[in-house]
């Protein structure tokens, strides 16, 4: 399984919205990874010709998901949020 990684949050709630998996975050600081699968290159390509269109309300939301995971991995001293690997 090919992994693609980002620490751009606006990008990954974009991915999310489009069913693309998320299968971890890694913490670094008060940073995240965000690490999916599957993620086709036209599609980065499209996202960075802002090509892609999401619903604004479920963009907002996405956003601030992901945000509370990153602060509550940092907050609990977590680096990872996969629990299927090490």
């Amino acid at each position: 399984m090919e992994s693609f990684r980002t620490t751009d949050i606006i990008l990954a709630a974009v991915l999310r919205l489009t069913d693309i998996e998320l299968i971890d975050i890694e913490v670094s600081g008060n940073k995240g990874t965000f690490i999916f699968t599957n993620v086709d290159n036209e599609f980065i390509c499209q996202y960075d010709l802002g090509k892609c269109l999401v619903e604004p309300v479920a963009f907002n939301n996405t956003i601030k998901q992901l945000t509370t995971s990153v602060r509550r991995m940092t907050k609990n001293d977590n680096p990872s949020f996969n629990r299927s690997g090490p």
